[in-house]
């Protein structure tokens, strides 16, 4: 493939552009073949029983395509392809799309490595399914946007490298370049922002950016890529920024890979909730990484005599220099969060793995980041006529953006333990703590508060077995900004736990228990798929019975609890023995005892910050604007 893209200026370039149109059909058709083993359920593919299960819905059904390593590279590979597709039918240079088919071919080498259809070596007849922290429409839309971004930023690492390899001197590249890259930063930009608020409306920990290592993978190629974007902008008026345009190129998209590598290989593994589990992928992706930063450098330092040279600026009062002087800023911000998201795997180097504390990256970012902002009201003052309509919505979202953040920041925050029905006053706001309810299939529950008279809930998924899987805050929402209520886990001690032998009379205390009866039903090729036990329950002069079941599934099973005495028994059964002689119960408080149970919640007030996300919808709107320009 890419000694074709090599000839395309002749006859054969329609050739390329069947190859290319062919590839994407492939790589479309083994996409569109994965999601039609997710929504079939077929078990025997094990990245199917690892992401996806019968009772998923459909959303997340789509979104478990990309939920998983193997899944998210093929979706990387997908938009790559789109993307190489497009290029073909545009006069980029032969060398360019070399470049960027033999980029291509190093993402299928990694899909087939890490391939998603590999057979399970285990015989389940349900999946998994989807984490229930990812069970959320802005989680399943998160990771496409950020793929679109990583795949776009290699357009003009291409572009660079190819015009390189062709004539070194020549700018042509770069009004295309300028188009992928505000492409790019737009879609990446709204990719960390939608994971952003994901983590502020799930996660539950009271904010939206917690300088996670993943979540820096993200912000430093975006930070290297508004480097880029700049350089372009300046190298399309003064030539010789064209070097520092080039380098910004290579170091971006590198760094795009470096943070797949730090994300996929599992050094991460015990520094971030986000990060894959360790695989060999790891090495792969390290060696790509080195051939991509340091084979496009030495092209640069190859054809550096070929580069235009002369002043960057004609003064310090110019527009040139403060546009250098930004990117700089940005360069030192993306290095102190490069230094601090790598410290588990630089640390490792010298003895045990280590990560820095967000107090790092608050401490040493801030003082840049007014730096940054005080250049930006200045330049924009001075010379902002020259800015596009686009770059001015984008450069005032970044300013609102700022202040938001900082506006935000400046609310109250407690924690204490909350009675039923008692009024706590917070910063203005009256908070009252109404109880928990439960769904009828007791997958989830709300802890119900009343704020300034108005009903929120924050949720609770449980898992089959009642355990707490995720929680989600509660949160009013009004224009002087939002009221976060994230409840703690409840600590619960009355759970009381009853081995039961057949025929044998037992008691919880107050009431009296015999296992009467067990079944196991199993499918045609005699594997469990469901338990019942029939057990009576009495209090010495009424006798009720109950029939609990477990559900099997790949990581245990799920049982219902089930009430008994117009609710004042909830009883879950958890096991039962092969031999069907013994089954053990879970005495659980009533839904009434739940309810009326003090519960220890976080309440933070986060002034204005509607400004927050407002603001960086209108970074990203104004970019995709700028591209019109």
């Amino acid at each position: 493939m890419t000694s074709v893209c090599y000839v395309q200026k002749i006859p054969s370039a329609r050739l390329v552009k069947i190859c290319a149109a062919t590839s994407m059909s492939f790589v479309t058709a083994a996409s569109l073949f994965l999601w039609y083993l997710i929504f079939e359920n077929d078990f025997t593919v094990e990245y199917v029983a690892a992401y996806s299960s019968t009772q998923l819905p459909t959303i997340y059904k789509v979104s478990a395509f990309w939920a998983g390593q193997q899944g998210s590279f093929l979706l990387w590979l997908l938009v790559h392809a789109a993307v190489g597709a497009v290029l073909t039918f545009r006069r980029t240079s032969a060398a360019s799309l070399g470049i960027y088919f033999l980029l291509q071919a190093v993402l299928t080498g990694l899909v087939l490595v890490k391939s998603p259809f590999a057979e399970n070596p285990a015989v389940v007849f349900e999946g998994v399914g989807l984490n229930p922290l990812l069970q959320d429409f802005w989680m399943a839309i998160h990771p496409p946007i950020i793929f679109v971004g990583y795949a776009l930023l290699a357009v003009p690492f291409a572009l660079s490298l190819g015009s390189l390899l062709t004539e070194a001197s020549a700018r042509s590249w770069l009004e295309e370049a300028r188009i992928w890259t505000l492409t790019a930063w737009s879609f990446l930009g709204a990719g960390i922002f939608v994971g952003g608020y994901w983590a502020y409306k799930v996660l539950g920990w009271g904010g939206y950016w917690g300088w996670d290592p993943v979540e820096n993978s993200s912000l430093v190629p975006w930070l290297l890529a508004a480097v880029l974007l700049h350089l372009i902008n300046l190298a399309r008026k003064k030539s010789s920024a064209l070097t520092q345009a080039h380098v910004a190129a290579t170091f971006t998209y590198a760094l795009v890979v470096y943070g797949t590598f730090l994300t996929r290989s599992g050094i991460l593994g015990d520094f971030s909730v986000h990060s894959f589990a360790g695989s060999s992928i790891g090495a792969a992706l390290a060696f790509v990484d080195a051939v991509i930063l340091i084979g496009g450098l030495s092209v640069i330092l190859w054809k550096a005599k070929e580069l235009p040279q002369g002043n960057l600026y004609e003064s310090h009062g110019s527009a040139a220099f403060a546009i250098l002087l930004g990117c700089l800023l940005i360069i030192f911000v993306a290095a102190i969060v490069w230094v601090g998201m790598s410290m588990p795997l630089l640390s490792q180097l010298f003895g045990e793995a280590a990560a820095v504390d967000t107090d790092f990256y608050v401490k040493s970012t801030s003082p840049l980041a007014v730096v940054l902002i005080v250049l930006v009201i200045y330049t924009f003052a001075k010379f902002g006529r020259s800015v596009s309509l686009g770059g001015k919505i984008a450069h005032v979202g970044f300013i609102a953006m700022i202040a938001a953040i900082v506006i935000s920041a400046q609310g109250e925050t407690i924690t204490q333990e909350f009675k039923p029905r008692a009024k706590f006053q917070l910063d203005g706001h009256e908070v009252i703590y109404e109880g928990q309810t439960f769904n009828e299939d007791e997958r989830q529950k709300f802890y119900v508060y009343t704020v300034d008279g108005e009903v929120v809930r924050a949720l609770t998924k449980l898992r089959g077995n009642g355990e707490d899987a995720a929680r989600e805050p509660a949160i009013l929402k009004n224009f002087s900004g939002d009221v976060y209520i994230a409840p703690h886990a409840p600590q619960i001690d009355n759970v009381q736990e009853l081995l039961l032998t057949r025929g044998v009379f037992a008691m919880d205390g107050e009431l009296g228990y015999i296992f009467e009866d067990a079944q196991i039903d199993k499918d045609d090729n005699g594997n469990p798929i469901q338990a019942t036990a029939e057990i009576k329950i009495t209090d010495g002069e009424i006798i009720e019975t109950i029939r609990p079941l477990i559900i099997v599934t790949p990581d245990g099973g799920s049982s219902k609890a089930i009430e008994a005495f117009k609710g004042k028994r909830r009883v879950r059964l958890t096991g039962i023995s092969g031999d069907l002689q013994k089954a053990r119960l879970e005495i659980l408080p009533t839904i009434e005892t739940l309810s009326n149970m003090s519960i220890t919640a976080t309440v933070t007030t986060k002034p204005y910050i509607w400004l927050l996300w407002l603001s960086v919808t209108t970074i990203c709107l104004g970019t995709l604007l700028a591209i019109k320009k």
